[in-house]
């Protein structure tokens, strides 16, 4: 049987011996590897623990779901989802822990979940339906909407009572960072 990682040892030698400038190396890294967006979503929770959704024009059968949006070239996550529950609901939150991480390779996408509250004083009051989302409203654990993804309703239970409250580095991404 041959050894699978002669290759990957032929090509990393191969690698480093290469004449390319680190700028070309990340051009050739880049244009090699796939590409994926990355949206990032809040799980807001009021004082009473009843979780944050928003009812979204552009999802028809199942409109209810999580704040959040697009990651932006030179945001961080943190900052795309203080910024996208801000437009979308009027809230100002505080970020209290990174509640998942997921994948979906088909859809190329890398979804961010961070658990958060809103900051005092700040309520739905603020809130006026725009041109992606109709209504915005807390529900509790155990009524959530019928019209909502199950995936949604799954992330938000597992977030809520699997994950162990951890603090949130809040530090932008540097050159060599991973």
């Amino acid at each position: 049987m041959p050894d699978k990682a002669l290759p990957n040892k032929l090509l990393t030698n191969l690698w480093g011996k290469l004449p390319l400038t680190g700028r070309m190396r990340n051009a050739v890294m880049w244009w090699l590897n796939p590409k994926f967006s990355v949206g990032v979503l809040g799980l807001v929770q009021d004082e009473d623990g009843r979780v944050l959704l928003l009812k979204h024009t552009y999802r028809r059968d199942k409109p209810w779901g999580l704040p959040g949006g697009g990651l932006k070239s030179g945001e961080s996550t943190q900052e795309c989802l203080l910024r996208e529950v801000l437009e979308e609901t009027g809230l100002h939150v505080e970020i209290s822990r990174l509640a998942n991480v997921s994948v979906h390779p088909s859809r190329r996408l890398l979804d961010v979940v961070y658990a958060c509250r809103p900051k005092p004083g700040n309520t739905l009051a603020r809130f006026r339906p725009n041109v992606e989302v109709a209504g915005a409203r807390y529900f509790d654990l155990n009524a959530l909407p019928q019209a909502m993804s199950p995936r949604q309703k799954r992330l938000i239970k597992q977030a809520i009572m699997d994950n162990p409250p951890n603090e949130v580095e809040s530090r932008r991404g540097r050159r060599g960072d991973c």
